[in-house]
């Protein structure tokens, strides 16, 4: 039997489900060398959303994070997440900005990428993995998974069949709602399997939300699965991932080796507990199954934060007793325009038109433009026809569009013309991640990436002991060694 490989998604998707991507690069280098002698299968290092965050919040350079970072953990492959032919956000790019994008990935340490589109359309990934193989990555296709009619286990395996045809290397089954239930994990994955094989490795991916995480890992394991996606434990459950020690310790019980380094795994979520408590942020629970809940998420599978969103909207409107009736909505909305998978933009398109719909008390009255471009074909080929009353409505009887129509039109020399010149293919791309304001803010902000390696825990305690008003003295006791200190506490005094 195979190796239960694990893909470590602290540095990605953990800290953007926890902490909306605000981790800093001084928090993630002391603890890089360490995460490098793990043994992961990968390390997630970025998505399009970590160099936007990066650049417009923390005014850090996301190119020098990445080299800092390989710097720190040379063995280990970096990962990152590729979102189709946007690569980021909701702009579909040109052909010649996603072969730059990947160059410059690769020449800044990546090993492997991940793509995935909401739509689950190949049309929109083809260019981008013949480009990857074209240029020695890793690639992995992402079969993104949701409640819902349409994705029953032939249409996974489908969508399973097509990227290995397209040529990826490994194939990536993602419940990123976190809704999916042990048995469907089973049923899911085996599925999967049957359609591309033994040999080509099979990673699943679950989000917490649910409260069935563990469980769906569980079974995915059992029906063979090569690789699993973790985190540490401050940054694990909540909206986030597994724990890796939980998934370490459940493949075991089901009989699967799995190559860590237990001691590398421990003084990783040692690290990431003390730069949660520097940063004030709680550690979320790993919270039991509640299907009310459960039955309630899975009718909108509307995000976490995007939620907070709709719930600021209708507060501004004075409307906020309206969110049930907002949140039932979307459910009917999510269906009747296909079921999209509820990531950026389409829980925007849903989630909004949920709000107009019933602020407006009258369905559909009002459609923003983004919708009525998505019912068109503008975002792919949905995946579940729409319902046909409201396509109607959409789409206005306009002609179909093509989403990948003129992406073969070259961009760069016209951005390096109008916009430039810039002192990097870097630097290009981070004024495309942002917005002309963003970038021009960034690069009068930008802050050096300083950073310094771990305190030693008996050092990290008396500072903290020291900014407690309350104690007076500390007495130290290792072995035969006793010391006390009185009067101003430092961590110098005691070193």
């Amino acid at each position: 039997m195979k190796k239960l490989r694990i893909l470590d998604e602290t540095l990605r998707n953990a800290q953007q489900s926890l902490w909306a991507t605000r981790m800093r690069t001084r928090d993630m280098l002391p603890i890089a060398a360490v995460m490098d002698e793990a043994r992961f299968d990968a390390i997630c290092v970025a998505a399009g959303v970590s160099f936007e965050v990066a650049a417009m919040f923390l005014h850090e350079d996301p190119w020098e994070r990445m080299r800092l970072l390989r710097q720190q953990a040379p063995k280990t492959s970096f990962d990152v997440l590729v979102r189709a032919r946007n690569l980021w956000g909701w702009k579909a790019q040109p052909y010649d900005v996603q072969t730059v994008y990947l160059e410059t990935l690769m020449r800044n340490g990546v090993d492997s990428f991940k793509v995935f589109d909401g739509l689950n359309d190949l049309r929109n990934m083809a260019w981008i993995i013949s480009e990857g193989r074209r240029l020695g990555f890793k690639v992995k296709g992402f079969v993104g998974f949701n409640d819902s009619p349409a994705h029953t286990d032939a249409y996974l395996a489908g969508k399973a069949r097509e990227f290995k045809e397209h040529g990826v290397h490994e194939l990536v089954l993602s419940d990123s709602p976190g809704v999916m239930l042990p048995e469907r994990a089973f049923s899911s994955v085996a599925a999967t399997r049957a359609a591309i094989g033994e040999d080509m490795p099979l990673h699943f991916h679950a989000h917490t939300t649910g409260g069935v995480s563990k469980e769906c890992c569980r079974e995915a394991i059992r029906a063979g699965a090569d690789v699993i996606w973790t985190a540490a434990r401050p940054l694990a459950y909540g909206h986030s991932l597994p724990w890796v020690s939980d998934i370490v310790r459940i493949a075991r019980e089901e009989g699967r080796e799995v190559d860590v380094d237990e001691a590398a795994l421990a003084e990783i979520d040692d690290w990431f507990y003390w730069v949660a408590h520097k940063e004030g942020k709680p550690i979320p629970e790993d919270e039991p199954f509640d299907p009310v809940h459960h039955r309630d998420y899975v009718g909108h599978q509307i995000p976490g934060g995007m939620i907070s969103n709709l719930v600021r909207q209708l507060q501004d409107l004075k409307m906020e007793h309206l969110l049930p009736a907002v949140l039932e909505e979307a459910g009917r909305v999510r269906g009747e325009v296909g079921y999209p998978h509820m990531s950026t933009p389409f829980s925007q398109f849903v989630g909004v038109q949920a709000v107009m719909n019933v602020t407006s008390g009258k369905r559909y009255a009002t459609v923003p433009e983004a919708l009525r471009l998505y019912a068109r074909g503008a975002f792919g080929q949905p995946i579940h026809p729409l319902d046909p009353n409201v396509a109607d409505i959409l789409t206005g009887g306009k002609a179909p569009i093509d989403s990948i129509a003129g992406l073969d039109e070259p961009a760069l020399p016209r951005i390096r013309a109008e916009h430039g010149p810039f002192e990097s293919d870097e630097d290009l791309l981070l004024f495309l991640f942002l917005n002309p304001a963003a970038y021009t803010g960034f690069k009068a902000n930008r802050a050096r990436i300083a950073w310094t390696p771990r305190p030693s825990p008996v050092a990290a305690l008396i500072g903290e002991l020291g900014r407690r008003a309350d104690i007076a003295a500390v007495e130290i006791e290792h072995g035969s060694l006793r010391l006390s200190l009185s009067g101003r506490i430092t961590p110098e005094a005691a070193a």
